[in-house]
């Protein structure tokens, strides 16, 4: 038993039921239990604490736990009593009550089917009683719709026979009335057809019709005569109108086709095709004949038709139907000129916009909606769709005459200091968008997408001839102030057309239809102004580099070779600087968009280092003072090109990064070149570990080129090649680029391709104009030296104004400065700064000759 105990606790606590405390408390009360261990809210810690209040009652704790394990033991024999007992009466019991409960079902089953034969019963004696109530209620609902039919019968026959009196006797009036009735009352008849009395009074019904139909069809021949003119009583008339819409829309429709006809009769026999009177000079009065057929309608005849009949509306689309017709057999057989064809098109949309507006209330109601009755537009003007070829081919001739007159007006435009465009694009575009307007009046299909070809067939043109020719021929002359205003201009002009020609074909894809949305593009018009404007672009800067050609011949003839002191900036330098300054600052004025300016001065510095660097190598022999010279020519340079981007602007502007970049890497390669020509060439090693410091190239041509520039003949360079070639072969991260320098012939034009500072980033990377490679012999770097100098060259506290003189000293300053408002510069001596830098290129030579001497040694 003590092992069953355990498993009977398990089994309490796994199913545990949790019921609330008031029904517990409710238990507890009804069984009169009194243990606090059966409390719903017991809790074990304060009923120990109560058992073991203090230290001293924990002596009894023994005495505690052998009462519960008692108490414990009790429980557990009195719970395996109950269990037993509960079991065996559980199967005494289940027997019994199963054996209750099937007698129960029996008798359930019998009452059920007392009941259901009661209930036929029931039923059975219902039926035979109302079977006679039935009988009768079917007799009384047979004799009601008999009588009903009888009754509508004889208001059939009545009618009909009322109706044959009223049409003869052309009371037309109430004969539309009777008329409705019968054909109401005929609805209900349909299902007798087969009864011959009723199939009788069917055909004679639908005689009566025909008579009818016949009858009011009369009365309008008689009421008009052969001309359309009211002869009849309008009153009778609109009776018979009346029996026509009840008899149906086939008769309705005839009667207004006979006066439709009769009221265009006339106009038929008047504006015959082969009459002078039909041709497009007098479509006006085919359009007047209608407004007085329609007043007529409006005033004469409006008591004859009802007002759903719309006669006037049926007259007018009778007539465009005519004329229509009449025009495409004009059309075809006489070739119109294009002002003849504008024109009678423009009257003819003019006119059907006025009948638009006329019918614009008449509807009709299809399905639950209402639409329209009438649609006026294009019913006339479409049969000039296939002609106007003629209006397109005019205005190709027209723009070609407009073109053709700008080459020349634009050659002498008066600029009042306002002008920043070619005063014929804003011509041009402003007569496009009168064309546009006139031609989507007339057509938006295929006439339409014909001028869109031609719109962009003149611009092309328009950009060549006027743009692109005119920028050619001024290049034919001698660069002046007067042809680089036109340049800018051109360039403005064409942004400004690019501009415009990007809104037009947004306004032309709005308003084309839609089968030609997806053929137009107007992108190769865009990309040929793109084109213009890069052109524009390189034109400015041919033209200002033909404006230094006579400098950089001055240049040129410098003796170079013997030149012995330093001084200060050459003259052709300054020169340059006095027409850049001037040129440039033009340009900067009078560009509009600035990003273009933008990509000028990246053009013109590039194209114009380029340039210098050419002009560099024609003259032929440079001593080592002559470099040092150069040296602070290209300084001025370099200080020049820096002050472009602020040139022409009012506001202060500030060099981009990315251009003083590339500036700065185009002085950098002068600079190398420059000074490897200082560089002795005893001892050879020297010469050669420099010439690899500063170029970093191992290409032969360069170095043999740099030579002949040093002015050494050919014999003298063997052993400086066989040098090269020894010391090259041992280093690898040389490059070996033979376009490093550039070559003699080389064009110092700039291409039309943009010079992006990103590709002349990647080519200067590709030159090789780095620093590694440095020989470990060399200490002094002459980068660093020449950084020195650029540092302490600072004009912001120079004591001397920009190329002025100071009273009491004799030095100038090296760097340029902006002209004057007069135009007028100034040039000075060296002033301290120079003299540093000069004293730098001492220094580069004697840390040359120190390093000569430690080869000999």
């Amino acid at each position: 038993m003590n092992g069953q105990v355990p498993s009977s606790k398990a089994t309490i606590s796994e199913d545990n039921v949790k019921i609330s405390p008031s029904l517990e408390n409710k238990a507890l009360n009804i069984l009169n239990v009194k243990s606090p261990l059966d409390s719903p809210d017991f809790n074990p810690t304060d009923y120990i604490n109560r058992l073991f209040p203090n230290k001293q009652s924990l002596s009894s704790i023994d005495t505690v736990l052998d009462k519960i394990e008692r108490k414990r033991m009790d429980m557990a024999k009195e719970t395996e009593r109950l269990t037993t007992a509960q079991t065996l009466m559980g199967k005494q019991g289940t027997e019994e009550e199963l054996g209750k409960a099937k007698n129960a079902i029996k008798d359930l089953f019998q009452k059920v089917q007392d009941i259901k034969i009661k209930a036929a019963q029931s039923e059975s004696m219902v039926q035979h009683i109302t079977q006679d109530v039935k009988s009768l209620d079917h007799a009384k609902r047979h004799l009601t719709h008999s009588v009903t039919v009888l009754k509508r019968l004889q208001m059939l026959v009545t009618a009909v026979d009322q109706l044959e009196t009223m049409s003869r006797n052309k009371q037309y009036k109430e004969s539309a009335q009777l008329l409705q009735a019968v054909i109401q009352l005929m609805q209900h008849f349909k299902s007798y057809k087969s009864v011959p009395q009723i199939s009788a009074l069917s055909n004679r019904i639908n005689y009566l019709q025909k008579e009818l139909g016949k009858a009011v069809f009369h009365e309008f021949e008689l009421g008009f005569n052969s001309e359309g003119a009211l002869r009849g009583q309008p009153w009778l008339l609109n009776d018979a109108c009346l029996v026509a819409s009840v008899l149906g829309e086939t008769t309705k429709d005839k009667i207004i086709e006979h006066y439709v006809d009769l009221q265009l009769l006339g106009y038929r026999q008047i504006f015959l095709v082969s009459e002078e009177v039909s041709q497009l000079d007098n479509i006006g009065r085919r359009y007047a004949f209608l407004k007085r057929v329609l007043k007529t309608c409006d005033e004469d005849h409006r008591d004859i038709f009802p007002s759903d009949w719309y006669v006037s509306g049926r007259v007018s689309e009778k007539f465009c139907d005519y004329t229509r017709s009449d025009l495409e057999k004009v059309l075809a057989s006489t070739q119109p000129d294009v002002k003849e064809l504008l024109k009678a098109l423009q009257l003819t949309i003019e006119f059907e916009a006025q009948l638009n507006r006329r019918f614009e209330k008449n509807y009709k109601e299809i399905d639950g909606k209402q639409y329209n009755m009438f649609h006026f537009e294009k019913s006339i003007s479409r049969s000039f769709q296939p002609y106007l070829w003629i209006y397109i081919e005019a205005m190709d001739r027209t723009l070609s005459d407009m073109i053709n007159s700008y080459v020349q007006s634009d050659k002498t435009v008066d600029d009042d200091g306002n002008t920043t465009v070619l005063p014929s694009s804003t011509d041009l575009f402003y007569f496009y968008r009168e064309t546009l307007t006139q031609c989507a009046r007339f057509s938006t299909g295929g006439a339409f997408w014909d001028l869109c070809q031609l719109f962009a067939r003149h611009l092309l043109s328009y950009c060549d001839k006027v743009l692109m020719k005119g920028i050619a021929q001024g290049e034919k002359h001698s660069f002046t102030e007067e042809h680089l205003h036109m340049v800018v201009l051109a360039l403005n002009t064409a942004d400004y057309c690019y501009i415009t020609t990007s809104q037009l074909g947004e306004k032309l894809n709005n308003q084309i239809d839609k089968e030609y949305k997806d053929k137009l593009n107007l992108q190769h018009v865009n990309d040929a102004f793109m084109t213009t404007v890069s052109c524009c672009i390189d034109a400015i800067v041919r033209g200002l580099l033909s404006a230094f050609e006579s400098q950089f011949q001055h240049m040129i003839r410098l003796p170079w070779g013997t030149m012995d002191t330093v001084g200060d900036q050459s003259d052709y330098v300054t020169q340059i600087q006095e027409q850049a300054t001037r040129y440039i600052t033009l340009v900067g004025r009078t560009i509009a968009n600035k990003r273009y300016f933008r990509t000028f001065s990246d053009r013109l510095a590039d194209t114009f280092m380029t340039k210098y660097t050419v002009n560099i190598f024609k003259c032929k022999q440079i001593s080592e003072i002559g470099a040092e010279q150069l040296l602070l020519d290209t300084h001025s340079i370099k200080t020049l090109l820096l002050d472009i981007p602020t040139m022409g602007s009012d506001a202060h502007v500030t060099t981009p990064i990315s251009y003083g970049k590339l500036v700065n890497r185009g002085i950098s390669k002068v600079e190398m070149i420059l000074k490897t020509v200082m560089a002795p060439t005893e001892p050879m090693a020297g010469y050669v570990e420099n010439y690899l410091f500063l170029v970093a190239d191992k290409n032969l041509s360069n170095f043999t080129r740099l030579l002949d520039l040093k002015g050494l003949k050919k014999p003298d360079q063997t052993s400086l090649i066989d040098v090269f070639q020894r010391k090259a072969a041992d280093q690898t991260q040389l490059t070996n680029n033979p376009n490093l320098l550039p070559m003699m012939d080389s064009s110092s034009t700039p291409s039309t391709s943009s010079s992006s500072p990103a590709s002349l980033t990647s080519s200067n990377k590709n030159s090789g104009l780095g620093t590694s490679g440095l020989p470990n012999n060399i200490t002094t770097s002459l980068s660093s030296m020449a950084t020195n100098a650029a540092s302490n060259f600072n004009t912001t506290h120079s004591p001397l104004s920009p190329f002025g003189r100071q009273s009491g000293n004799t030095s100038s300053s090296l760097t340029p400065s902006s002209p004057t408002p007069e135009g007028q510069t100034k040039t000075g001596r060296l002033n301290e700064n120079f003299r540093k830098l000069v004293m730098t290129g001492m220094a580069f030579r004697k840390d040359l000759q120190e390093r000569r001497d430690q080869y000999k040694d």
